[in-house]
């Protein structure tokens, strides 16, 4: 009982059948993975993912699995955590691949200290600059309101705005919206998201990028 594979997640079907993948994987390369810490973060929409992933801590899970949005921004923006984040949008054969080589290169972690990362720090993805204005933008949403507090004009926030979208490749108010606070989970030490003035603030800008209710919404720290 002590190699039995324990998967958290909320979506139970889906959690099943990663399960029956990875007893898979597990029975033919004879690993033992029952101590790893697994969590499926899996939903129909971005923004219901989004939320999912708002009641982890990152750091405290060995593997997620997470649907294809979410594993483009870690694979583009922080490909030093890859090992961590497994794509289920792929098909059967391609998600026991993936699996095979994650759970090598973690056991091999795990067997091996690797001090690279240590040694060689990623470089920032944004600048001061523009994790000031990033902050500005959870704060208040709109070019308008940014202006008027930074002193700029709302051709100078719009055109900020618009050269930060194109570094994180987004097109849309929503991706950006999302990419930035996931990222914000993956870099906590690189951004510091404001807490809006009032929960109202919040509900409507929620509602603004998503055209959902924000009852439980809560921005990130």
């Amino acid at each position: 009982m002590n190699n039995q594979i324990h998967i958290d997640g909320e979506n139970y079907f889906i959690t099943l059948a990663i399960k029956k993948v990875l007893d898979d994987v597990v029975r033919k390369s004879r690993l033992n993975i029952a101590h790893l810490r697994m969590v499926v973060v899996v939903d129909a929409t971005p923004f219901l993912e989004l939320q999912r992933f708002q009641k982890l801590d990152l750091e405290d899970w060995d593997l997620i699995f997470c649907s294809n949005y979410f594993y483009n921004i870690v694979s583009e923006f922080s490909p030093e955590r890859l090992n961590q984040f497994v794509c289920v949008d792929n098909n059967i054969t391609q998600l026991r691949n993936d699996l095979v080589v994650q759970l090598k290169e973690i056991h091999q972690k795990t067997s091996n200290l690797n001090l690279e990362d240590e040694q060689n720090p990623q470089k920032p993805l944004f600048t001061p600059c523009e994790q000031t204005f990033i902050n500005d933008y959870f704060s208040c949403m709109r070019a308008k309101q940014i202006a008027r507090i930074t002193g700029n004009n709302v051709k100078s926030v719009s055109n900020k705005k618009r050269n930060i979208m194109n570094k994180i490749h987004c097109t849309k108010n929503s991706d950006f919206y999302i990419t930035l606070y996931f990222l914000n989970m993956l870099h906590k030490v690189e951004l510091e998201l404001h807490e809006p003035q009032s929960k109202a603030r919040t509900t409507v800008a929620w509602q603004r990028v998503s055209g959902q209710k924000a009852t439980v919404f809560q921005y990130a720290h």
